[in-house]
């Protein structure tokens, strides 16, 4: 039986390697059996791919926002897709509500301050997370930022940089047992292969890192990790009940979708997405 079980974890363990997912294994809850008390069981926690939230599919409007929510979306097109297969993620962009319809992010044509409307247009899924404690002068900090640095430039250095350290970045993952381990790795990765930068220098920024900067100079980081070293990824495993890459300072709320995507769309239509009691 012994020698079955543990067949059946190095299976699980290699499957779980080959996947690239990030992982934590660690002790289930104890259990109130005196017959159970000899057991080692283990839970096995993976990274939720998933823009919905493990309590089920959400549908907002613009009223539901305020000002500092995340907004991760995705495209139909080529470098989206490249993006998120690279990544291994359901998003590959992440921008700033900053209240009044507007919305601030990092694109190719450099930091820009645009309409929600002009969001949801060029973005097939569109959905926010939330810092639960961002107080209205942090959220009015960061949109100061925003517009401090609009019309800055794309770090295209940046994201030239980031492909090697997107490709060695699994390797932190071999040990699921180790929390802090990973997030050490991951750290001293980064560190080795994007060195530190000195964001009151910068010139310019990709989507996540701008997001993330924008929390820093708030003062209420996401992350202890520099802004250069984040991904959309990386902030969206920062979520409730997700596995973390980089160590979160605050856990993310999910807060809903202003628009499904395609393939939600598809769920909902034949019942596998079900909403939230009280939502659309």
């Amino acid at each position: 039986m012994t020698a079955h079980l543990l067949r059946s974890g190095l299976l699980t363990f290699a499957l779980l390697l080959l996947t690239a997912c990030t992982t934590d294994v660690g002790r289930s809850s104890p259990s109130t059996s005196a017959a159970d008390d000899h057991s080692s069981s283990r839970a096995v926690t993976l990274q939720r791919q998933s823009s919905i939230a493990g309590s089920g599919l959400r549908e907002i409007a613009e009223s539901d926002l305020r000002s500092g929510d995340l907004l991760f979306s995705s495209s139909p097109g080529v470098t989206s897709l490249g993006i998120r297969a690279f990544s291994a993620s359901s998003v590959s962009h992440v921008a700033l509500y900053v209240g009044e319809g507007q919305v601030a992010e990092a694109t190719g044509a450099g930091v820009q301050v645009i309409t929600l409307q002009q969001a949801l247009a060029h973005s097939d899924k569109l959905f926010a997370l939330r810092v639960p404690d961002l107080t209205p002068d942090r959220a009015t900090t960061m949109k100061s930022f925003a517009r401090q640095v609009k019309d800055s430039g794309y770090n295209y250095r940046g994201i030239i940089q980031f492909i090697p350290y997107m490709v060695t970045k699994p390797l932190c993952s071999l040990n699921p047992f180790s929390r802090d381990f990973r997030q050490q790795c991951v750290s001293g990765s980064a560190k080795a292969q994007l060195g530190d930068a000195a964001s009151g220098d910068k010139k310019a920024w990709f989507c996540s890192e701008f997001v993330s900067e924008a929390f820093v100079r708030a003062g209420h980081p996401l992350t202890l990790a520099q802004a250069a070293w984040i991904s959309p990824s990386d902030l969206l495993h920062m979520r409730e009940g997700d596995v973390a890459t980089f160590k979160p300072e605050t856990q993310l709320q999910y807060v809903g979708h202003l628009k499904l995507g395609v393939y939600l769309q598809a769920g909902k239509l034949v019942g596998l997405n079900k909403p939230k009691d009280g939502a659309e």
